[in-house]
């Protein structure tokens, strides 16, 4: 079957968006097996410290459900994404028609959805920021160091020293000014660890956050390339659909 000029064009330019869009949803796939399985923020011991805590739910909400389900949610839209994009490129080579027509239907309904989700999620995040803050200030200021609390404030202690952090927003969130000697650098003796101290640590609740926006900027550039190439292969496969049409 012979195609104009155009619709050639389209043929090559869906070839390689979705060759791109195959490497990219590998890229996703990968970066939830990444933050997954390869990052100490999901690891047994944190999760372990933020229970004894009690700021492991917020609001009625599992914090480490919700990152293990993002994790999840990653690794199976990556590497659908993936398949969606070798059925775009099979599609394209062998000119068939139904192939393209399920492709561009599956790619428009997964960009709809992406919207809604990325929507849902920028909603959320604030509120939930906000909320887990203030449980994780109320319990620090109102139990640590407490009788009979001597499992959270050990847990707390383990916080601050995997972390190298103090307090929540800072050491002044601590319920004395004599801290414990994980909130300062090794080299202070424990007596001088107060949160006056110049070389005590800044806050638990900026080193977490620290550590889940330095993912920000890798998910927002990928995430914006998907989008764009997503709307590119609609538009490309219906064009094509057409001219394949047109030809028979």
């Amino acid at each position: 079957m012979t195609l104009g000029c155009g619709a050639s064009i389209a043929k090559v330019i869906l070839i390689i968006v979705n060759t791109i869009f195959l490497i990219l949803g590998l890229g996703i796939g990968i970066a939830g097996l990444v933050f997954r399985f390869g990052t100490d923020l999901l690891g047994d011991e944190i999760k372990d410290a933020m229970k004894s805590l009690n700021v492991d739910v917020v609001g009625g909400i599992n914090v480490y459900d919700i990152a293990s389900s993002l994790s999840l949610l990653l690794i199976i839209v990556g590497f659908f994404i993936f398949l969606v994009g070798g059925l775009g490129c099979c599609g394209a080579c062998c000119q068939n028609r139904v192939l393209l027509v399920v492709y561009a239907i599956i790619v428009a309904i997964l960009l709809i959805a992406q919207i809604v989700g990325v929507a849902m999620f920028a909603g959320f995040r604030s509120s939930f920021d906000d909320t887990f803050k203030t449980e994780f200030k109320k319990v620090l200021t109102t139990r640590y160091n407490q009788t009979g609390n001597e499992d959270l404030t050990n847990s707390y202690d383990a916080l601050f020293k995997l972390y190298k952090c103090c307090g929540v927003d800072s050491a002044n969130d601590m319920p004395s000014q004599s801290l414990p000697s994980e909130c300062c650098t090794a080299t202070d003796p424990p007596s001088s660890c107060t949160n006056t101290s110049s070389t005590v640590h800044e806050g638990c609740y900026t080193k977490l956050k620290d550590q889940i926006d330095q993912y920000n900027s890798v998910f927002i550039g990928v995430g914006v390339s998907v989008l764009i190439f997503q709307l590119l292969c609609v538009l490309f496969s219906f064009c094509l659909c057409v001219a394949i049409g047109r030809e028979e």
